[in-house]
């Protein structure tokens, strides 16, 4: 075989096998973990067949629940001071327990 012809056949076989894929069963596979994950995290797959999915909550309650829901953001509840080192004494007794 001639040399020229033995590199031209080489040159094929590598160009060849540069094409096949090198993992295709975790190509094949990529993320299925995370959605077997998802899916696993569903209570119940079927609830979005529902017709009728809500049960024992009138109108005028879930409009007071939803309203009182929404005004307890309008006026928010004052943190008390966390820091108050040395605030609010009427002096200093220097560790002796007199002033």
């Amino acid at each position: 075989m001639k040399p020229l012809n033995l590199y031209v056949l080489l040159g094929v076989a590598v160009g060849v096998s540069a094409c096949q894929s090198t993992m295709p069963r975790y190509e094949r596979e990529f993320g299925e973990s995370v959605r077997n994950t998802l899916q696993a995290q569903i209570i119940h797959p079927a609830a979005a067949n529902n017709p009728d999915p809500v049960n024992g909550l009138d109108g005028r309650a879930a409009r007071d629940s939803i309203n009182s829901y929404q005004k307890s953001f309008s006026k928010p509840v004052p943190q008390p001071s966390v820091f108050n080192f040395g605030v609010g004494g009427t002096g200093s007794n220097n560790g002796t327990g007199n002033q």
